[in-house]
């Protein structure tokens, strides 16, 4: 189309008259209007794409109001046709400029005042044709001038919206110059009658319109393909997730089917061993047995309440309550509670203090890291060994030791025991079965508590798992967490 026009002014020598030019334009708009309904009802259902359409269709109707002026009512064919026409380049512009489907506020108010104003100032000049004139000119470079800027802004982003911004700068130029020149003809202007820079308005603009209109289409298609670009890659990685949740729950499934079904077992053989040792009246044989049932459901309590804190940390069911807490107090109560366990053991705990430390931190938390780190270190120590628990603090941070010179770990080892999907778990030095889901579940909570949990081992020398955690952790979410 726009070169049958380029061909058309050569073959004129630059000589239209202004009703051809008219029915040109509006011929083009139509084509426009048709192009864009297409793309709305089979591509694009989307808002903006009808704002282009009203704003070229209210283009289209002052070009045929303006046509048929003789012999329609002047209010239709001054008033009114110029409100039609100012809006129709906010319209257009608004509409191209919103792309990308957001609504932009700030432009929307500012287009909305600027309607109002350059209708204002058209109602107070439109007895002065050229000043007429000229106001019209200028209220289409300025919109499309800010949709030239705000396409200009996500070149980075999308390529067809350079060529829009570009094509729209264009004309924003044009119709300035254009201005110029019909501001210095003075009242010698007349659009009815033929001059060269109207002519050159029909080509530009016919040219303007046709661009404008396949480069956004071409944009349309281009965000197209970068949202499925963007939609398939979420869904790589929630079918990664999705793989990863699926492994881990056939590693929970593992942990329920076997490592309980074990530990009941042990407690029932040795429930029918003490009853048949107390009617042989051997206190010492009850005793052992005694030890060996109390640690035995000591053991699957604990797994028990990891798997219950796991299961609710994996469904964020599990918040994060901060209370201010007395560290010491709450390391000698887990050594306490675990006594009974080291003792079946011969291992001996070791926790000196050196002076009182607060943390405001959650205390269920720290009870459920220490309590099973505390019960690795003994599931991994000899018979007869020792176990410290170190704290050293400065301004900001406090960290917490638990060192065991029990077996040790080899490098391997220490990259697999804090990822449940390994199957990392091994036996203890008295042969103790173990889920390997207490390691995970520490490291999981020191995270939730904006803390670091590291461990350094060497084979044959012992364990020292560490952990730092602020002085003072606040969280945005502060909420009840349920007993552990």
């Amino acid at each position: 189309m726009i070169f049958i026009t380029l061909n058309w002014i050569k073959k004129n020598n630059l000589d239209f008259d202004y009703p051809s030019i008219l029915f040109f334009l509006a011929l083009n708009n139509l084509f426009i209007i048709v192009l864009f309904i297409y793309q709305y009802f089979y591509h694009h259902k989307q808002w903006y794409l009808l704002l282009v359409v009203l704003g070229i269709a209210f283009q289209t109707i002052t070009i045929i109001l303006f046509g048929n002026r003789d012999v329609l009512p002047e209010l239709l064919t001054s008033r009114i046709n110029n409100f039609l026409l100012i809006s129709s380049f906010a319209l257009t512009s608004y509409g191209l400029l919103s792309f990308d489907g957001k609504v932009r506020k700030t432009i929307l108010r500012v287009f909305i005042v600027s309607v109002l104003l350059f209708y204002s100032s058209v109602l107070v000049v439109e007895e002065n044709n050229t000043s007429l004139s000229v106001i019209r000119i200028v209220s289409s470079a300025f919109f499309y001038g800010i949709g030239a800027f705000y396409l200009f802004n996500n070149k980075h982003k999308y390529k067809f919206s350079i060529l829009i911004s570009g094509v729209l700068s264009i004309y924003s130029v044009f119709q300035l110059f254009r201005a110029f020149k019909i501001y210095q003809m003075g009242e010698a202007y007349d659009f009815t009658k033929v001059s060269t820079i109207d002519n050159w308005f029909f080509a530009v603009s016919v040219f303007v319109i046709s661009a404008s209109s396949i480069g956004f289409i071409m944009l349309l298609k281009e965000v197209d393909q970068k949202t499925i670009l963007r939609k398939n890659k979420i869904i790589q990685e929630d079918k990664l997730k999705l793989e990863e949740l699926n492994l881990t729950q056939n590693k929970l499934f593992s942990i329920i089917a076997h490592d309980l079904r074990g530990p009941f077992s042990n407690i029932l053989i040795l429930s029918k061993l003490l009853s048949e040792s107390a009617n042989n009246t051997d206190s010492s044989e009850s005793k052992k047995y005694i030890g060996l049932i109390n640690s035995t459901a000591e053991n699957t309590l604990n797994l028990l309440e990891n798997l219950l804190n796991w299961s609710k940390s994996q469904t964020r069911e599990l918040n994060v309550n901060p209370e201010k807490v007395v560290l010491s107090k709450v390391i000698r109560e887990i050594i306490e509670l675990k006594k009974s366990l080291a003792t079946t053991k011969n291992i001996s705990l070791h926790y000196s203090p050196a002076n009182e430390i607060e943390l405001y931190t959650d205390e269920n938390i720290l009870r459920t890291v220490l309590r099973n780190l505390i019960s690795n270190a003994i599931k991994f120590t000899n018979l007869g060994g020792c176990i410290n628990v170190f704290v050293t603090t400065n301004q900001h941070q406090v960290e917490i030791s638990v060192a065991d010179n029990g077996v040790g770990m080899s490098e391997e080892k220490i990259h697999e025991i804090f990822d449940l999907s390994t199957n990392a778990s091994s036996r203890g030095t008295a042969n103790e079965t173990g889920s390997g889901l207490g390691l995970v579940l520490c490291k999981e909570f020191i995270d939730k508590l904006d803390g670091h949990l590291w461990v350094e081992s060497e084979e044959g020398k012992g364990s020292n798992f560490k952990f730092e955690l602020p002085i003072n952790f606040s969280t945005p979410h502060i909420a009840g967490v349920p007993s552990m």
